[in-house]
């Protein structure tokens, strides 16, 4: 880590750092399980594998066989196509974050394991994409978090290098993600539904709120 390079870029997750969408991501997972697999899933499953992409999460509940996934997939789409306005909402403070690095010109990308589709959802409904110079959903890299794939592109897009940005997220993937990247993590708590595990995966800074990312990049601190 270069201590004494400039923050030029800012990489962000999406789901539990920017958009509060736990409601929407657990009735979801609820109504594809009932109407699929005939049975309620526990809160337990829900945050099971937090951060991973949607295929993955499905293909570790408990009986849902290969042959289930694509269907429990489109349930979950639809319904949180339908419910999408109505459960999810921007953390407060976000935009304000959001609105104070873009006036210090610091360059910002979202990094998501959500599928394109579910991303464009988001970016369209909170008006990010004035924001966001680079949008990197998990059909954008040929692996998704905790593999680097995703933030390097997004540091390719924004022409930026590694030692140059900071990766703010709320889970464990999003940690190992910028590490192996060669770039600054930012824990993300306000959102987090892994604290003491974030914590665990050794990120470089931990903050308790949205403003708390533009008062670290105001104060210099790498």
């Amino acid at each position: 880590m270069h201590a004494q390079s400039p923050i030029r870029a800012v990489l962000f997750d999406l789901d539990g750092t920017l958009l509060d969408s736990y409601t929407l991501i657990a009735e979801s997972f609820r109504h594809a399980c009932r109407a699929v697999l005939g049975r309620e899933i526990s809160d337990a499953e829900i945050v099971a594998d937090w951060g991973a992409p949607l295929r993955v999460r499905f293909q570790r509940v408990r009986g849902a066989a290969p042959s289930r996934v694509k269907t429990l997939m489109d349930a979950y789409l639809a319904y949180y196509d339908a419910q999408h306005d109505r459960l999810a909402t921007l953390f407060p403070g976000v935009p304000e974050m959001l609105e104070a690095l873009k006036r210090r010109g610091c360059h910002m990308g979202l990094v998501t394991s959500k599928r394109r589709y579910t991303t464009r959802l988001a970016v369209q409904a909170f008006a990010l994409g004035r924001f966001f110079d680079a949008v990197v959903s998990e059909q954008d890299v040929p692996a998704a978090k905790p593999a680097p794939d995703p933030v390097l592109k997004a540091l390719r897009d924004l022409d930026a290098q590694p030692h140059e940005a900071l990766m703010v997220g709320d889970a464990v993937f999003d940690i190992q993600a910028a590490r192996a990247a060669g770039v600054a993590s930012v824990a993300a708590l306000w959102g987090s539904r892994e604290i003491e595990a974030v914590r665990a995966a050794g990120p470089d800074y931990e903050v308790a709120s949205p403003n708390d990312v533009a008062a670290l990049i105001g104060s210099g601190r790498r």
